[in-house]
């Protein structure tokens, strides 16, 4: 039906508003719901088009950031999907149903593409499970160990949040000499000059704090015997209110630059609002893992298409690729899906 099937689904999630469900989306090209079902491709070949797209795009750069996070797919009425399970929201301060998916991209401080995901489930549900599954640990390694792969000459500096301020992935980056930039909790015992101290003791005891022009400081003191450089940020939020905030770091910079890089992880929290409002990340109801798998990274994959569509007409983010693509279907849907097939498939071909 169209130049390239297997970004027919992805484009779709583009193309259309409302609600991302299968008999939505196939109203919009008069197909079944089914039909659009049978659309979906498996999350592997979604996963290896958005690494294709990534190196596509950042191949001559001298320096990526490898960012990970992970967020909540809400599923309100999901007792009967495969894998969803209850976990604490922080945004309303209880359990709901839901996924819990860890998603890493990667970045050259302006463009982000996705390149993998995966799930992390409930303690209910693996309880019940005597397999072993890969913790967070573990995922947060897989997600550095494929950008490595994919960009094997290209510096990586990896960026995440608190989540991932283990001892054990830490460590894991300090012995492979893997540049991370990473969120310290201020409670965390450090040893500085010799002295147990909390990471907040920087501030109260020390007196290391940023004053003037001043936006961050950074210091060297060890955390469960790994040498770390602890830098101590000022935040300004948009109604200049000051903050303080604690990074740690694998690598030795200026304070400015270890500041500078932990604010690239934003580009992911942008992924994580634009893939729930605009590209349905929230609205598979299939009761198959399988499929809402399929379904999550083909809005992952969306998102890249979204990224590429943006660099062409040099806007500035890709929501309003989206809303280009969505304004431009003067000549008719069907016609605007083989064009855009056509030139998508160009980029990753």
């Amino acid at each position: 039906m169209f130049a390239n099937t297997i970004l027919t689904y992805p484009i779709l999630l583009l193309l259309s508003s409302g609600k991302k469900s299968f008999q939505n989306m196939g109203s919009l090209i008069g197909k079944s719901g089914d039909t659009i079902v049978r659309m979906l491709c498996p999350a592997d070949v979604n996963i290896e088009k958005m690494q294709r797209i990534s190196q596509k795009i950042f191949q001559h750069r001298k320096r990526l950031y490898c960012i990970m996070d992970d967020t909540l797919i809400k599923k309100y009425h999901s007792r009967f999907m495969q894998g969803s399970g209850m976990f604490f929201d922080t945004k309303i301060g209880r359990r709901i149903m839901a996924f819990r998916l860890v998603i890493g991209l990667i970045s050259d401080g302006k463009m982000a593409i996705p390149i993998t995901c995966a799930y992390l489930f409930s303690k209910e549900l693996l309880a019940q499970i005597p397999e072993r599954f890969p913790s967070k640990d573990d995922l947060a390694k897989m997600i550095v160990k494929t950008a490595k792969k994919l960009f094997p000459n290209i510096e990586i500096i990896v960026v995440t949040d608190g989540l991932y301020a283990t001892r054990e992935f830490i460590a894991w980056c300090k012995n492979n000499k893997i540049k991370l930039e990473v969120r310290m909790h201020s409670n965390r015992k450090i040893v500085y000059q010799g002295q147990e101290v909390a990471v907040r003791d920087l501030v109260d005891r020390f007196s290391i704090i940023p004053k003037g022009l001043q936006m961050a400081r950074t210091v060297t003191a060890e955390w469960h015997g790994i040498r770390l450089e602890i830098s101590v940020v000022r935040r300004i939020d948009k109604h200049g209110k000051e903050s303080i905030i604690f990074q740690a770091a694998t690598y030795k910079a200026r304070p400015q630059t270890h500041r500078k890089t932990y604010t690239v992880r934003w580009k992911i929290e942008k992924l994580n609002r634009t893939t729930k409002q605009s590209l349905g990340l929230q609205d598979c109801y299939s009761r198959s893992l399988s499929k809402q798998h399929s379904h999550v990274t083909s809005v992952l994959l969306a998102y890249a298409l979204a990224q590429v569509e943006a660099k062409r007409y040099k806007l500035e983010t890709p929501e309003k690729a989206v809303r280009r693509l969505r304004s431009e279907n003067n000549t008719g849907i069907t016609h605007c899906l083989t064009r855009l097939n056509q030139i998508f498939g160009e980029c990753i071909a």
